[in-house]
């Protein structure tokens, strides 16, 4: 077994397919890694749902109230985007 712990590769901010294919590279215990993975993506997927939990209702209806808005300001900005790229070429 590789030494350090991929407990806390879980919660980086790293696609979670390269830390998998990483893990193996390293040599990591898979079963040490999977039941590591399980505590830190659920802990992840946990923390990141609660804060948001009471707060979800009320921004929903105000994205849904101005969608249109939003979906303009959206496209204006990957319009924007193509253009300064195209022109930096």
């Amino acid at each position: 077994m590789a030494r350090g712990s991929s407990c806390s590769k879980g919660l980086t901010p790293i696609p979670y397919k390269l830390v998998t294919i990483t893990s193996g590279f390293a040599n990591y215990n898979i079963w040490l890694f999977i039941g590591l993975s399980v505590i830190a993506r659920g802990g992840r997927f946990f923390h990141g749902r609660n804060p948001a939990q009471p707060l979800r209702r009320m921004i929903r209806v105000r994205i849904e109230k101005r969608l249109g808005l939003w979906v303009a300001l959206g496209a204006g900005a990957l319009l924007a985007g193509f253009i300064i790229a195209f022109r930096m070429i």
